[in-house]
């Protein structure tokens, strides 16, 4: 699978010539702005595992050495990150992370419910929840490994796959390309 980015030998981040092409929000950026914009938004980021508030904070830490939120509210970096996230979209992912957000909020309920039906039927929703999760990473990894493949044995090229993200992104989100 292609990434939008490669890690230099000064540890930068650096996005690929041809996603900065597709999404111009990107040349507004210095390299520790770029760096903050892969660390907070790729789906494989280091930081992939911890929940956004979490995942914006080391990713700021991280590229800045400070954890100061105006450093990153300016409207060229969330672009930046938006147009990110519409190159690498999966709505398989997306679903995912929204389970484990569903999951996270059960289990907040789950420590102050004292009520053991209630406990059992959360439990149940989480264990089923779990599963399906489970499922969909799958999938996911079975659409990674056939990613690209068309029918006579043709690839499709880093850039299409990143337009049709883009494309079915903005789909989703209802906003025109």
């Amino acid at each position: 699978m292609s990434y939008l980015f490669y890690v230099d030998t000064k540890n930068n981040a650096v996005l690929h010539p041809e996603v900065v092409k597709l999404c111009p929000s990107f040349l507004a950026l210095n390299e520790k702005e770029i760096l903050y914009v892969v660390l907070f938004a790729d789906y494989n980021s280091i930081y992939k595992q911890f929940p956004e508030h979490e995942r914006k904070r080391k990713a700021m830490w991280h590229a800045f050495d400070e954890n100061e939120h105006e450093l990153i509210e300016s409207t060229r970096i969330l672009n930046a990150i938006q147009d990110y996230i519409s190159l690498q979209y999966s709505p398989k992912i997306e679903t995912i992370n929204k389970y484990q957000k569903k999951i996270d909020d059960m289990l907040v309920l789950l420590e102050v419910d004292n009520n053991p039906s209630s406990i059992e039927r959360i439990d149940k929703a989480i264990g089923t929840l779990r599963k399906r999760i489970n499922d969909m990473q799958t999938e996911v990894l079975s659409d990674t490994v056939n990613d690209g493949v068309l029918k006579g044995g043709k690839i499709k090229s880093f850039l299409e796959k990143a337009m049709s993200n883009k494309k079915h992104y903005f789909a989703i989100i209802g906003k025109k390309v």
